[in-house]
């Protein structure tokens, strides 16, 4: 069935890890039994933590899952995921919560298909909040098609990667620990400490790394762990050398989808310098100093306006070697001159000892160039007298980071706007000018064009360009028919770049033109080019893997609005065509059908006996001719009127459609009443009453009322006392070419007619007997219509 079986190991670093989500999550293993129900999912279900794991996951969802869920629709959809009806369900539904109240969440079911946890199925439940809640009719509506799975399994993927680098770069030590006391996992940090590689302690006992007065505390701590709490306390390891070093310990407890505790998450803290400094500061002042010595980040004292102490960490973020080229310089001159009135104000209250916030701020290195730094200023005794202590923080890295993840806004916001734009727009003009305009705006570049190319003859045509000077144009076009001609013909993009090879061809040429880089990017529809992209930076001497990367995908983005293009137009030809046949169908056949009758007419009053008889078939044959050309003309106003919909009397409207049965029977006392609906609706009763009409027999009578279900729906009834409707029959008859007995035609329209007007109007229809339990008296079709309030619109 499966390919794989996730292992114990597995489950016990998972479940560590998804206990931190607020979404309730549960994993059903391969063997359809629950592998995993993370902390979140266990409160919001009541579920205590001595429940009992591995139950199967059909009956953890009828008897536990099920009972939480307000709607059935909700259940059903878990119940066909996990049956596998279904690959995938996204849907919000109502869930009781322990305190007796309700919550909206949504409700994600998906499979995992790559990984050593593949052949796993997970069910997720998010809070939704009640501003954006999702109504289930609407839900049915959204459906995750592959291209968004597969991308939500990249960002899955993704995500783990990202656990896995932040585990393995904390700067503490991680290990999980079964409860026999055996690990299962630690990182390299862990390693660090304990002086070990991670290959030696994984699978070793942690009664290896404590000594005999230790090993009694492991003991009493791994008993204690049925309690499931956390707990951080102080602990002593010893290294493999046999060195031991003080930690600051925090375990918590790894509790699985039963409530049982296999083990516990470890995070250690080496704080062994700590400890030696705290003892070195309470014997004397010099200690002190020593700390800061020590300290990896920059510290320095100043008094009088002058540097009077500086930490080696300082002196390697300005740029010294020595302390004496520091100390004596005005604190203003290692300050941005933008930041020093701040510096100056600040030093005012931190010698009165109020707190100063947090700031950021360019300090001036003894080269000149300027580093971006963190730091805050406290009042303290130097030599007797108030200075300021400042201790500061080299923020390079975060800076860099942070410029790093605007641009990757920068880039989502590109391609979100080009997608936009490629599915609202019909022109191709318009589309092209956009997606270069918005690509030099948020990416900085200096110029750009877009080319079109014919692949008959190989031509180039530019579309538009801007800032691309007319020697690079004419230049470009050359290219597309030499040196770039196979690598455009293969759909692959081409990049000239200064910082890689100055001294190439490539090189001089971007010079020639006065750019840096440039990038050729072909535009591919239904695996042909169509076009290119051209890009150029006249400051970077080259792109970068993740601009590569985004300009690629702008040119495939392009290359899909164009493709969106062709199809409409293709769609529009269609339609012109399929109209065609319609004005056809509904004109010139009604037309044809309309002499016939006449001629029909005449036969039926000159013939007589047999003859006549042939003749009213004849007439019988032409009506239900008619009858179908009416209902396909008025399924074509259905589907072509788009005007809203606007108030209507309907008791007009059913005088007027009574007065056009004049030989039947009709009942009908009714108020004047207004309500929402086109000039279509006359269509539902023409149906109505011309089947009872139709079908009921001789002397059949029908009655029409209007009553109101609530103070903003009428219920319409048309009831008649012919042959009545089966109750095997009573849906399939309002769905097209179904008529009962399961006999298939055109003539099957009417009620498909009626119900297509129901719901267009936001109503519904159905039929019942006209007496209760006794279909053979008759039938009764009712259909709900909006009331049209005072001063109220539709």
């Amino acid at each position: 069935m499966h390919e794989c079986t996730p292992a114990h190991d597995d489950i016990l670093v998972l479940s560590g890890i998804l206990d931190a989500f607020d979404e309730g999550l549960l994993i059903v293993g391969p063997d359809n039994r629950v592998a995993c129900i993370n902390r979140r999912l266990r409160h919001l279900l009541g579920i205590s933590h001595d429940e009992p794991g591995g139950t199967g996951a059909d009956r953890f969802v009828r008897r536990t899952l099920a009972s939480r869920i307000c709607e059935e629709s909700g259940k059903t959809e878990i119940a066909a995921f996990l049956s596998g009806r279904v690959p995938a369900a996204d849907f919000p539904c109502a869930m009781r919560l322990p305190d007796g109240g309700e919550g909206w969440f949504r409700c994600s079911c998906r499979a995992v298909h790559e990984g050593r946890l593949r052949g796993s199925r997970l069910i997720r439940f998010s809070p939704e909040p009640s501003g954006d809640r999702i109504t289930p009719g609407n839900a049915r509506g959204v459906g995750v098609d592959d291209a968004k799975r597969r991308r939500i399994e990249e960002i899955l993927r993704e995500s783990e990667d990202r656990y896995r680098f932040l585990v393995e770069n904390l700067n503490e030590g991680i290990a999980l620990i079964d409860r026999e006391g055996t690990v299962v996992f630690a990182n390299q940090k862990m390693a660090d400490l304990l002086g070990c590689p991670v290959a030696r302690i994984i699978g070793s006992s942690v009664y290896a790394f404590v000594d005999g007065d230790g090993a009694g505390d492991v003991r009493e701590f791994l008993q204690r762990l049925g309690r499931n709490v956390r707990e951080v306390f102080e602990f002593e390891l010893v290294r493999k050398d046999g060195t031991r070093i003080h930690t600051l310990l925090a375990t918590t407890p790894i509790i699985d989808a039963g409530g049982t505790c296999r083990g516990f998450l470890a995070g250690v803290q080496d704080i062994t310098p700590l400890k030696q400094m705290e003892a070195k500061l309470r014997e004397s002042e010099e200690k002190y100093r020593s700390l800061v010595e020590l300290s990896a980040e920059a510290t320095l004292i100043h008094r009088g306006g002058n540097i009077v102490f500086v930490n080696p960490a300082g002196l390697k973020l300005l740029g010294a070697s020595r302390p004496e080229e520091v100390i004596g310089k005005a604190i203003l001159d290692i300050v941005h001159p933008d930041a020093r009135a701040t510096i100056e104000a600040f030093t005012v209250r931190d010698l009165q000892g109020v707190e100063t916030p947090l700031v950021e701020l360019l300090v001036l290195r003894l080269d000149g160039t300027t580093v971006p730094i963190e730091g805050r200023g406290t009042r303290t005794i130097f030599e007797g007298r108030p200075a300021v202590q400042v201790v500061l923080r080299d923020v390079s890295h975060r800076k860099q980071a942070e410029e790093q993840l605007q641009a990757r806004n920068r880039h989502l916001l590109l391609l979100n706007r080009i997608i936009g734009t490629s599915a609202s727009t019909h022109l191709p003009g318009e589309l092209l000018v956009t997606a270069l305009n918005q690509t030099l705006d948020l990416l900085g570049y200096d110029g750009g064009a877009i080319y079109r190319l014919d692949s008959g003859r190989g031509d180039a045509a530019l579309q538009c360009r801007r800032n691309m000077p007319d020697a690079c144009l004419e230049l470009a076009e050359t290219i597309f028919g030499v040196s770039f001609a196979d690598t455009i013909a293969t759909g692959l993009p081409c990049y000239l770049e200064q910082d890689r090879g100055p001294n190439t061809s490539g090189a001089r040429l971007l010079r020639e033109l006065g750019f840096a880089a440039l990038a050729c990017i072909p535009l591919v529809v239904e695996s042909d080019v169509v076009g290119a992209l051209l890009i150029g930076s006249r400051e970077r001497g080259f792109f970068a893997h993740d601009e590569r990367a985004l300009l690629e995908a702008v040119g495939r983005e392009i290359g899909a609005g164009i493709v969106r293009r062709m199809l409409y137009r293709r769609l529009e030809v269609a339609n012109r065509e399929a109209n065609l046949y319609l004005d056809i169908l509904t004109h010139d056949i009604r037309n044809a059908d309309n002499v016939t009758n006449i001629y029909a007419d005449l036969l039926i009053d000159e013939l007589e006996g047999e003859p006549a008889r042939h003749a009213r078939k004849l007439k019988d044959g032409i009506r239900k001719s008619i009858e179908i050309t009416a209902n396909v003309a008025t399924l074509r106003k259905i589907q072509e009127c788009r005007n809203g919909l606007a108030r209507q009397n309907l008791h007009d409207v059913i005088l007027e459609e009574i007065a056009h049965f004049p030989d039947l029977c009709i009942w009908y006392c009714g108020q004047p009443v207004e309500v929402f609906a086109d000039d279509l609706l006359p269509e539902i009763f023409t149906n109505l009453i011309g089947n009872a009409a139709k079908h009921g027999g001789p002397g059949v009578e029908v009655t029409v009322a209007v009553d109101d279900l609530d103070g903003k729906t009428i219920v319409v009834t048309v009831a008649d006392t012919g042959p009545g409707v089966p109750d095997e029959a009573k849906e399939a008859i309002f769905f097209r070419f179904e008529r009962e007995g399961g006999r298939r035609g055109s003539q099957g329209l009417g009620l498909s007619i009626c119900r297509m007007l129901a719901a267009r109007y936001g109503g519904r229809i159905w039929v019942e007997d006209r007496v209760r339990g006794h279909p053979e008296q008759g039938a009764a079709f009712r259909f709900t219509l909006r009331k049209a309030g005072r001063g109220e619109c539709a």
